[in-house]
């Protein structure tokens, strides 16, 4: 067996009732290609994954897939998962918001307008890794629209990762993505450029070596 990576990948949906929920629109492509990576290195992967297609979901050699819904059960999976893990990834669209009132029945259409009171969800990797331990890595994703690269390094400092992928809107659901990393220390961000998700996934361990040196 070897040393664990708990990963986090997926969406995460926030139900406002029954049937209707917000969330982000994430496909857990990514997050599938890093477990995947990571169990052909040799890994044990811990999958803590929302809502995804099955076809979006790794084969692992070694390790446990945890379906888990809302951002406050995606944490609170990690959280078992966290210390015993060596290198953390987090690669989930976390909602950040949910309802403040989650409806026990679905509400009914109206022609009125509809006021939905929403509150902060916990930051999942902000609230694990001011735990982090001595060599044990958080790799972030930082996915930006404007910004990105002042965004990302904050990021990276508020949130105590050792390394954080930035890349745009046009990653969601698709192939590939324009992706660069920036390791935690470092000046200048390492751009990736245009590949797709599983030489994302390749070039994400290659960093975490060099980390791990």
């Amino acid at each position: 067996m070897g040393r664990t990576v708990l990963i986090l990948s997926g969406p995460t949906h926030e139900y406002i009732d029954p049937v209707r929920f917000i969330g982000n629109a994430s496909s857990g492509k990514m997050g599938k290609a890093i477990a995947e990576e990571a169990s052909k290195r040799g890994y044990s992967v811990e999958f803590v994954t929302g809502p995804a297609d099955e076809q979006n979901l790794p084969t692992l050699e070694d390790g446990h897939i945890h379906k888990v819904t809302s951002a406050a059960e995606m944490l609170a999976a990690a959280q078992g998962l966290f210390q015993a893990s060596e290198i953390v990834i987090f690669a989930a669209a976390v909602a950040d918001y949910a309802p403040a009132e989650r409806r026990v029945e679905k509400i009914a259409k109206s022609a009125d307008e509809l006021v939905l009171r929403l509150k902060s969800n916990p930051d999942i990797a902000q609230t694990l890794c001011a735990k982090k331990r001595d060599k044990q890595i958080a790799i972030g994703f930082a996915l930006q629209t404007e910004k990105g690269e002042t965004n990302a390094r904050r990021k990276l400092a508020a949130k105590n990762l050792d390394g954080i992928v930035l890349n745009t809107p046009a990653t969601l659901s698709a192939e590939n993505g324009t992706f660069s990393f920036l390791a935690r220390g470092a000046e200048h961000f390492d751009e990736w450029g245009l590949i797709d998700k599983m030489d994302c996934a390749k070039k994400l361990f290659e960093a975490l070596n060099r980390l791990s040196v």
